[in-house]
């Protein structure tokens, strides 16, 4: 009986437990902040659960308003997101604002209140501005006070259409720039770089951009994706950083001459890259100073690198500071010139990895260098598709050029 009555205590007391709103016990702010993650319209909608939460989303210091969200058949959609996004700014309360995120992918709209609330949130002190806006047939102007606030991050514009030359740029907290989809002028990128004296990070995503010059003494990683000239689509880069850390260039387009100058910080770079200049494929001039090295070249590029190899006027740099190097779509038919120099003029490589192209492979080998290769190597992995046939025979031509410390350290993977 007694133990009877002590289960019955148990259970009422637990169920009292799991009554127990939780939520309701938090305090405002941490309440704000947890709304913070819903998009603006989820949070405001919450102002129907219970009086307390009537107007707690004016509270938060996240905005994040997507087109999409309000995409409903028989309505005018447009007018509908304009109307709430104009609200929004009209109620909350004024506070500084962290984030504001804002996406608007119809071409049949007008996006043009887009300025009007960059220039409200510019002065709401944030510190994360991000824009996407797809849209061929209207254009849109980033008003001058994002580009001089004082309190901004990190700022993300993904645009279909040119940026106007802002008066004055002066973004002295402005740590990372990343611009997508953006016809970008020299002057603007110029005045974005020399007006933000804090930059350390920028990413170009397929930017349309003409002279494909970037100089700065701040910025220490550097991503280029899918950039290229108007008109030719051939597009020559210059990159002069000195205090430049890490690189990244993936080329979507042919590119023209790829130069590096005063890369004297670099420590990783991963370059791929559809086509090189046939006036100057060797670009790796510039990167000697890397520890870390992958590279990545379509066939087209690699026969052109093969060529410039093969003539005896071609000087291939010495890389006395790298330590691991990755080929990527790499064969022994095309591509073993190329390593075998690698390994020549980089005394202190300690590990190389090469992914394999089966399809690259001819059916005779014309390995050209044949030389005990790589005394300083640690680890040779090689990685390659399962159903791929040649795969032993590459392990063995692997083993029977390259000379490495141990060679079980020979890696083979699928």
């Amino acid at each position: 009986m007694h133990n009877r009555f002590l289960t019955k205590c148990t259970k009422e007391k637990r169920q009292k437990k799991e009554n127990v709103d939780r939520i309701s016990n938090l305090s405002d702010p941490i309440l704000a902040h947890i709304l913070s993650y819903l998009t603006t319209k989820d949070a405001v909608q919450t102002s129907l659960l219970a009086k307390r939460y009537r107007n707690l989303w004016a509270e938060v210091p996240v905005i994040n308003l997507d087109f999409d969200d309000f995409l409903s058949p028989g309505e005018e959609v447009q007018e509908k997101f304009v109307k709430f996004a104009n609200g929004v700014f009209k109620h909350r309360e004024p506070l500084t604002l962290e984030s504001f995120n804002l996406v608007w992918n119809d071409e049949d709209s007008d996006p043009t209140p887009v300025t009007a609330w960059l220039d409200t949130v510019a002065k709401l002190k944030p510190k994360f501005l991000s824009t996407d806006i797809s849209n061929y047939n209207y254009k849109i102007e980033v008003p001058d006070s994002v580009f001089t606030s004082e309190s901004l991050q990190e700022l993300v514009l993904e645009l279909t259409f040119e940026i106007v030359i802002p008066r004055t740029v002066k973004l002295p907290s402005l740590r990372r720039l990343t611009l997508k989809n953006v016809y970008i002028e020299d002057e603007i990128l110029e005045k974005l770089l020399s007006g933000s004296p804090a930059i350390e990070e920028m990413v170009l995503h397929n930017c349309v951009w003409n002279s494909g010059c970037i100089f700065s003494g701040t910025l220490k990683n550097l991503v280029l994706n899918g950039c290229c000239d108007e008109t030719t689509l051939f597009l020559d880069v210059l990159i002069c950083v000195p205090s430049l850390e890490f690189l990244e260039v993936y080329s979507l387009w042919s590119m023209g001459k790829l130069k590096f100058k005063d890369m004297k910080s670099l420590v990783g770079a991963q370059i791929h890259l559809k086509e090189l200049s046939d006036e100057e494929p060797l670009f790796l001039t510039g990167l000697t100073n890397v520890k870390s090295l992958e590279l990545v070249l379509s066939v087209s590029a690699l026969m052109a690198m093969k060529n410039l190899l093969q003539r005896k006027t071609t000087k291939f740099p010495t890389f006395g500071n790298l330590r691991s190097l990755k080929i990527r779509g790499w064969s022994v038919t095309h591509d073993f010139n190329l390593v075998a120099c690698f390994l020549l003029h980089a005394p202190n490589l300690k590990k190389l990895t090469l992914l394999h192209n089966e399809e690259l492979e001819s059916s005779e080998e014309n390995i050209e260098i044949s030389l005990q290769l790589g005394y300083s190597l640690n680890i040779v992995e090689i990685i390659y598709e399962k159903d791929d046939m040649s795969a032993s025979n590459l392990v063995k031509s692997v083993k029977t050029h390259f000379k490495i410390i141990r060679e079980d350290n020979i890696i083979s993977s699928d």
